[in-house]
C-alpha cells in the first residue's frame, strides 16, 4: 500500500477521534466489555456519517472491497504495533445503524467492515472497523 494511503488513514483516522460535537448523536459501530460494563466503545459521529458512502448491498457491490478494507486494518494495526506480525483471520461487513428508518440516509451510509487481525504468540485478536471510505474508527481509549 502507498505510503500516502497509510498517511491520509492515520489523518482521518485522527480526525476521526476526536470529541464529537454536544449534544450530537453517535452511532456505535463496535464496543467491548461485559454485560453492563463498557470497556471501550467504537463511534461515528452523526456529521461523519452524512460524509461517507451511500451503499445498499441489494443493488451494487461496497464501494470499498474486501482487500481494501483489509490492507486499511493491516496498515493501521502495523502503526499501532510495529513489533507484531498480523494475520486476517475474518472480515465481515455490517450495518451499525440499526435502529435507522431502512430508506433513510443514515441507514444507507451507515456500513463498516469489522476486520480482525490475529497476532502475537499468545493468540490474540485485535478488531479494527473500517468505514466505506477506508478510514479507522478509532476508540474512546486510543491515542495516536
Amino acid at each position: 500500500m502507498p505510503d500516502r494511503f497509510a498517511s491520509a488513514t492515520l489523518l482521518l483516522s485522527a480526525l476521526l477521534s476526536l470529541p464529537a460535537m454536544a449534544g450530537e448523536h453517535q452511532w456505535t459501530v463496535l464496543s467491548s466489555g461485559n454485560g453492563d460494563h463498557t470497556r471501550e466503545r467504537w463511534q461515528v459521529s452523526g456529521t461523519r456519517l452524512r460524509t461517507l458512502p451511500v451503499f445498499d448491498p441489494a443493488r451494487a457491490e461496497p464501494p470499498l472491497s474486501v482487500h481494501q478494507a483489509a490492507a486499511a486494518a493491516l496498515v493501521h494495526a502495523r502503526l499501532r504495533y510495529p513489533g507484531d506480525d498480523f494475520v486476517v483471520s475474518e472480515v465481515s461487513l455490517q450495518r451499525f445503524t440499526a435502529g435507522a428508518a431502512p430508506q433513510s440516509e443514515d441507514a444507507a451510509r451507515g456500513w463498516v467492515y469489522l476486520v480482525s487481525l490475529d497476532y502475537n504468540a499468545k493468540g490474540w485478536t485485535q478488531m479494527v472497523p473500517v468505514l466505506l471510505d477506508g478510514s479507522i474508527v478509532l476508540s474512546d481509549n486510543e491515542q495516536l
